[in-house]
């Protein structure tokens, strides 16, 4: 039988969730996506606490979550990854 791993390091550093989406303009960089996120798709009663490029990180629920803006296979879809710090 093997054994669940909880180490806490382990699992703040997993991607818990995703957000994708398409655009009609062309994204010539990843910090013009995060941008698009965190002006047009961030959570409801998220709050930014830093951002740097196609970086950022947010608090939601006493929880700060590190964001990662990326193309999602051309430069009108794209994806944000959400991670636990």
């Amino acid at each position: 039988m093997t054994k669940l791993n909880t180490n806490d390091h382990l699992l703040k550093n997993a991607v818990i969730d995703s957000f994708s989406w398409s655009t009609e303009e062309y994204h010539h960089d990843n910090e013009i996506t995060m941008n698009d996120y965190l002006d047009n798709h961030l959570l409801h009663g998220a709050k930014i606490m830093f951002q740097d490029g196609s970086y950022a990180e947010i608090i939601i629920d006493g929880q700060r979550y590190a964001l990662d803006a990326k193309g999602d296979g051309d430069s009108f879809n794209h994806i944000v990854t959400l991670n636990a710090i």
